[in-house]
């Protein structure tokens, strides 16, 4: 119970007026004998019982309507957390969900737009010398700057909110909503959240989230805006990503792209068309269609696109909308609405290579027959054309001794294969190793973001590997001694280990299981896995349960040790062409299709850039092609290389980084796609469901159907006033007409 006016109840000491007077009245009367009326006496000492009484009740009354008239003007409340009413000053607080399920159409509106006008409704009918404050609110909060007490001020910029990419997250704002709160001035305090309650803002951080709500609803109103139709479904198609399992990205080629489209919704969707570009050039060889795809389905749509030009291309998918985005005879519309545009495009960098430079390093090279060397067979699964072609072909390998491997033949290496190379000259008396200076050069190699791929043999020494490869972060494991089995009871991969989701997920699937499941391996190096290095993982196990593939990070490159050789000495993989062919290719692919880190970002994540002219000031090009200063290189606490930090990167797109003074920036770019949580359950929560979510029953009002009003309504039944009000005119009326009856003439 609140008092809004307590100053007022000051005026319930008028009560003692009608006492005074009726005491003073009583005090002048004085008996004056008459011989005259004494007869009148008797008459008179029998009605002086009813009239007391009579004059007892007009008292009461009177005084009981001094009173109520005081309570009146005190303004009790029923609020326990804040002294509100219609009339008085209100200290607003808006919080805005903006994340991209708030762009979901609802009818002709999207539910942003319909908590914007419901939002400039309420600054409309709030009461004179009001303020508001408004924050935006996705997995983070933004203030929206401009004087809390202008409103026209803040009509503007509620018109001016912008949805994001982003997934949602009501916890933060609750937070920010709190600390306005304690910044606003006044006593009447409300928070408003607009949102479309989808579940998956209000139920990331539950508990933290009632709790919070509990603490805001002890001081303030809070008052929940209810943006979407809870019982309208959300029919959606999203595009999930672009893979390209089928090759490696090379100039001068057309490479078949996966286009991977899922349906959030709750209905089947029909003849949904689906658009490719590259660089911004529409591929108009294919025509992408998926005809149809169930609720929570994932199809994939495979289109060509030509690589023309070495270095960083920009792939995008679009599910199409219109003439624009439509080939011909293609029918690129959703025959199912889709109510959520915001994930219709999807944009991915890669890496488009000229040339892809192998270095090979063989530990048992045979100049004599080169079938007997180590690197054989997976030197011609690198190159898998006729000696002929080999010269033209866009894969070059250097072959090498252990004994030849400078640091300086990794300057032009995209890719380093080490098989059945010794780690060092002491693994093995007379058999020559690899350097302590090639070792660190190595992994300052793989640091950087290549790759590099062990094949074991009787050179891979387990001791010596743990000993020089190890301490450099080249090791996935600690490797043990080797497993031998006889040729008629071989260990056999089991294609259903393989890590999922990786490069390698396609082994659980035919062809590929058949085919993997079927190789022969006698000879394995055994692993330590209690004692893993940092990031190291197991990317494929032999059928006894045992790696026989592993992998590990380093820096922005990556390892994969093959635990039995690449050649034919411990297993039959080499003769096995189906398998063996598509797991080098898909090695290839995934150590070649690697692009610098962060090159493709989910909204809301931060970019770094090492300019190379740190007292440079650095611009961010934006998606809508505008540009924001960045500032200079600054170093980061942890002492690492100056960096530029693009850090509000909330919108999908393209953005790309340069010079302030240049006309056209040439720095790095970085695609940026929705983060897909926030579409992956579309239901909004029911009344019910959002008082359980908050601890206690909030006030809840839908969008565009007179909030303002009810928000008034909402504030008059939290009022006594009207009541005390009511029942003051009862009073008055019941003292007029026991006035009345009191003094008619007996």
């Amino acid at each position: 119970m609140g008092i809004l006016a307590p100053l007022m109840l000051l005026g319930g000491l008028a009560v003692s007026v009608p006492l005074v007077l009726h005491f003073f009245y009583k005090a002048r009367h004085r008996p004056l004998p008459w011989a005259a009326m004494e007869f009148l006496r008797q008459s008179i000492e029998q009605t002086s019982r009813r009239l007391k009484f009579q004059e007892w009740i007009l008292l009461a009354l009177r005084c009981l309507a001094l009173i109520l008239l005081a309570l009146a003007l005190a303004r009790f409340s029923f609020s326990t957390g804040a002294r509100s009413g219609r009339g008085e000053s209100v200290a607003a607080v808006f919080v805005f969900d903006t994340s991209y399920s708030m762009g979901a159409k609802d009818q002709d509106k999207n539910r942003l737009d319909r908590a914007k006008e419901a939002a400039l409704s309420i600054i409309d009918s709030l009461p004179r010398n009001s303020s508001v404050q408004v924050y935006t609110c996705t997995d983070r909060t933004s203030q929206l700057p401009f004087t809390p007490t202008n409103l026209d001020q803040a009509r503007n910029v509620v018109k001016g909110i912008e949805l994001t990419s982003q997934s949602g997250d009501i916890l933060p704002g609750l937070i920010e909503g709190d600390a306005a709160l304690d910044r606003a001035e006044g006593t009447n305090k409300e928070l408003y959240i607009f949102s479309d309650l989808q579940k998956n803002g209000w139920e990331r951080q539950a508990a933290a989230l009632k709790e919070k709500a509990k603490e805001i609803q002890k001081r303030a109103t809070l008052i929940i805006v209810r943006c979407g139709n809870p019982e309208r479904p959300v029919n959606n198609v999203l595009v999930s990503d672009i893979v390209f399992p089928g090759g490696i990205p090379h100039t001068n080629t057309r490479l078949p792209f996966t286009v991977l489209l899922k349906n959030t919704g709750k209905s089947p969707v029909l003849n949904v068309g689906v658009t490719l570009e590259v660089d911004g050039q529409l591929q108009t060889i294919d025509s992408g269609l998926a005809a149809r795809i169930d609720p929570g389905q994932t199809i994939p749509v495979t289109l060509t696109g030509l690589l023309s030009k070495a270095g960083t291309s920009l792939l995008t998918a679009k599910i199409g909308e219109g003439s624009k985005d439509t080939l011909p005879g293609q029918p690129a519309v959703v025959n199912t609405p889709d109510d959520l545009p915001g994930d219709n495009r999807f944009d991915k960098l890669i890496l488009v290579r000229d040339r892809v430079r192998v270095l090979l390093i063989d530990g048992n090279r045979d100049p004599r027959d080169p079938k007997d060397s180590a690197g054989h067979f997976i030197k011609n699964a690198l190159v898998p054309v006729p000696e002929i072609n080999r010269p033209d072909y866009f894969i070059k390998v250097t072959d090498v001794m252990p004994n030849e491997a400078t640091p300086v033949l990794l300057n032009d290496a995209d890719l380093c294969i080490l098989t059945n190379v010794p780690s060092s000259d002491e693994d093995r008396n007379g058999i020559p190793g690899l350097s302590p200076a090639f070792l660190a050069r190595l992994a300052k190699f793989v640091g950087e973001g290549h790759g590099l791929l062990i094949g074991a043999g009787e050179f891979t020494m387990p001791a010596g590997y743990n000993k020089n490869f190890k301490p450099l972060g080249l090791l996935p494991f600690e490797l043990t001694v080797a497993e031998t089995t006889k040729p008629e009871t071989p260990f056999k991969p089991a294609p259903d280990t393989t890590e999922s989701p990786s490069f390698l997920s396609r082994l659980r699937d035919e062809p590929y299981a058949t085919v993997t499941a079927d190789v022969d391996i006698w000879t394995y190096l055994g692993t330590n896995e209690a004692n893993a290095a940092t990031s190291g993982r197991v990317m494929l196990r032999l059928d006894n349960g045992k790696p026989i593939l592993t992998a590990k990070s380093l820096g922005d490159g990556e390892v994969l040790f093959l635990h039995t050789s690449l050649d034919a000495s411990w297993t039959n993989w080499p003769s096995k062409s189906g398998s063996y062919l598509s797991i080098v290719q898909m090695l290839l692919s995934h150590f070649t299709g690697r692009v610098p880190p962060g090159t493709n970002r989910i909204a809301g994540e931060s970019f770094a850039w090492t300019p190379p002219e740190a007292t440079r000031v650095v611009d961010l090009l934006r998606p809508n092609k505008t540009r924001t200063k960045l500032g200079k290189s600054v170093v980061a606490a942890d002492g690492g290389k100056p960096a530029v930090t693009a850090t509000d990167a909330f919108v999908a797109g393209v953005y790309q980084m340069g010079y302030e003074d240049e006309s056209t920036l040439t720095g790095p770019r970085f695609a940026v796609n929705p983060d897909q949580r926030e579409a992956y359950d579309l239901d909004s929560m029911t009344d019910d469901a959002v008082a359980s979510a908050v601890g206690f029953k909030p006030i809840l009002v839908s969008a565009g159907n007179e909030a303002d009003s009810l928000v008034g309504t909402e504030r008059d039944r939290r009022e006594l006033t009207v009541y005390i009000l009511m029942a003051l005119f009862a009073i008055a009326c019941l003292e007029c007409g026991w006035a009345w009856h009191c003094g008619r003439a007996k």
